[in-house]
């Protein structure tokens, strides 16, 4: 009776488990057990293969059945190691695409966005419900995708330094392209922005917390290229009022006026080169204030300019119009200066040569467009000095006159006085020796102001009570010219040249034919 039990227990044994299989020989013993749990006894050893489970269809296929395996599968192309769960028309693997694969991977299989195309991410704090939190999504074309979806003033990607001791150095993000593989265009990274938004920020770089010696918001080195341009921006206005911007600097004022530290909202440097500028604008530019550096300390081989005028005498000033140019933003109003090529001639060190890239709509280089720039700030310190080389030369012309003048002077006082002698011989009457210019018979005559003159100039004088007089103007030979009435006792006659020419005249006081005095005059 015992025997037939135990011959019924070991068959409803087989017919319970009939659905779990296994092939090969079963070792009798087991060497250097794995230490595992129950006292450190191995419990279960399988050899090399698979072990499966089916959860739904007729078999291991790759349709409409739904599996589980873990080992070794072949898939008929390829043998793949790890885990492996099938569910109808997509699947997911863990583990070596094949034994000669260096890196394992995370592989889903989906033929469109019905069957799972997309890897998601979830975190989850229950252990008995299912929901979630979706915290990133990957695509089977390449994307990733954090959040659920991105959520407004959430940040769903950092990184998280505060629990890192001791580093140094410290960076949040790399992107890096293998030097092997080349492209056409390759960036690192792209940020595209096109919400509806009323204010869109393509990068937000932030740092107001913590000390720090150096802050630097984006460091750009660019080498070895054709063409390295460390920012571009282009900034299109479609109409929309307000300002626009290509690249906008702003720096605070600081408190420290007596010694401030150095700052600069745009600050550029270039090697002086030739065709190298640590600035260039192609159009119109506005300051409202401007400094040359110009310490004497940074000179040497300082010498006066000299000789100036002669130099600017070979430069023509002109007025022109700017062409229509498709390379330059030229200005459209009527301009004043000079020609590069006439200045160059003169001055060449005020002139320089620019060659300038010409670029299609995608910024590859045609070729170069050249033309001549003046420095002309360079002109003010010449131009100061033929101000003061006419200075000069005018106070010698001056002093030249003067003496001159002087010299003609006395020769006209060596003539009047020939003359006055030769009126007295001619009216028979001598000048009383304590007649002066306010005579004892109450005439006066002054000198005429101004003298020398050009067009007009006007005598004072003065006449007894019922006197009549005249004075009467003539030439250094005696000729007469022009006689004048005096009407009123004191006054002024105004004596115009056009009624006299130019030269060197006398003219006299005359009453009663008698000559009171008399003094000269020039015209020029």
């Amino acid at each position: 009776m015992k025997k037939i039990t135990f011959f019924f227990a070991i068959l409803f044994t087989a017919i319970g488990f009939s659905q779990n299989q296994s092939s090969g020989t079963v070792q009798s013993s087991i060497f250097n057990p794995i230490p595992q749990q129950f006292g450190g006894t191995e419990i279960f050893r399988f050899q090399p293969g698979l072990v499966t489970q089916l959860d739904s269809g007729v078999a291991f296929d790759f349709n409409n059945s739904q599996w589980f395996s873990i080992g070794r599968l072949s898939t008929g192309s390829q043998t793949v190691y790890g885990l492996r769960f099938q569910l109808p028309n997509k699947a997911l693997t863990m583990g070596y695409q094949d034994l000669s694969d260096i890196n394992p991977r995370i592989q889903w299989i989906g033929d469109s966005s019905a069957f799972g195309s997309s890897l998601e991410f979830r975190a989850a704090n229950s252990f008995t419900s299912t929901s979630s939190t979706l915290v990133a999504t990957m695509t089977n074309d390449g994307r990733t995708y954090f959040g659920n979806p991105l959520a407004a003033f959430d940040t769903k990607v950092s990184i998280d330094y505060t629990e890192v001791s001791g580093a140094s150095s410290r960076v949040g993000l790399t992107l890096e392209t293998d030097a092997s593989q080349n492209g056409v265009f390759t960036t690192a990274i792209r940020s595209v922005n096109n919400a509806g938004a009323f204010i869109k920020t393509g990068l937000d770089i932030e740092s107001t917390t913590g000390s720090s010696f150096e802050n630097t918001g984006i460091n750009i080195v660019l080498n070895r290229g054709t063409q390295n341009t460390g920012v571009r921006a282009v900034v299109t206005d479609n109409g929309v009022d307000g300002p626009t911007y290509g690249i906008f600097g702003s720096i605070a004022s600081t408190a420290d006026v007596k010694s401030p530290a150095f700052g600069a909202a745009i600050y550029g440097t270039s090697s002086t080169d030739s065709n190298r500028f640590a600035g260039y604008f192609n159009g119109n530019v506005f300051v409202t204030g401007t400094f040359t550096v110009s310490d004497k300390k940074l000179k040497e081989n300082i010498e006066n300019e000299e000789n100036v005028l002669a130099k600017l005498a070979q430069l023509n000033a002109v007025t022109y119009m700017f062409k229509e140019n498709e390379h330059l933003n030229l200005p459209s109003q009527l301009q004043h200066g000079f020609l590069a090529q006439n200045l160059e001639e003169v001055f060449p060190e005020l002139v320089t040569t620019i060659n300038k890239p010409i670029l299609d709509k995608d910024n590859k280089e045609l070729g170069m467009y050249e033309y001549k720039a003046v420095n002309y700030i360079g002109m003010i310190s010449i131009l100061t000095s033929s101000l003061q080389e006419l200075d000069e030369k005018s106070k010698a012309e001056m002093q030249a006159l003067k003496e001159e003048t002087s010299a003609i002077i006395a020769q006209l006082n060596d003539k009047v006085e020939a003359l006055e002698s030769k009126i007295q011989a001619l009216t028979g009457e001598t000048k009383p020796d304590n007649l002066n210019d306010v005579g004892d018979l109450g005439f006066s005559m002054e000198q005429n102001k101004p003298n020398p003159f050009t067009n007009q100039t006007v005598i004072n004088y003065t006449l007894p009570s019922n006197a009549k007089a005249t004075i009467s103007v003539v030439d250094l030979s005696g000729k007469f010219i022009r006689e004048y009435s005096l009407s009123s006792e004191k006054g002024q006659l105004t004596i115009n040249s056009s009624d006299i020419g130019k030269g060197i005249f006398v003219y006299a006081l005359i009453s009663d034919n008698e000559v009171i005095m008399s003094k000269k005059m020039i015209i020029r």
